[in-house]
């Protein structure tokens, strides 16, 4: 069975959105600021992991279109790194 679920991208969109309009009003942080590790208002880690879904969100589109496999080929930060490259097959110097 054959299935594309690349829909999923507009359910992680509208989490972005979400978050984004919580953390412009700074809401529900003062939760997090009770931990040591967000005491020092450092909040990187949110905005690390609102990256990482954004990056997630860009793949799935790209996957829609024809032309997915030459994705990210133009960016180093989007290839795939040791598991392979592009084509799917392992890079030697990666083989152990």
């Amino acid at each position: 069975m054959l299935a594309s679920h690349t829909s999923i991208r507009h359910l992680f969109g509208k989490c972005l959105s979400q978050y984004d309009k919580l953390r412009k009003k700074q809401a529900f942080l003062d939760n997090y600021r009770k931990f040591p590790m967000f005491a020092d208002n450092d909040l990187s880690e949110f905005d690390e992991s609102r990256d990482i879904i954004e990056s997630l969100v860009d793949e799935y589109k790209a996957c829609e279109s024809p032309d997915y496999i030459k994705w990210g080929m133009e960016d180093p930060n989007n290839m795939l790194s040791g598991e392979g490259n592009v084509t799917g097959s392992l890079d030697p110097k990666l083989v152990v």
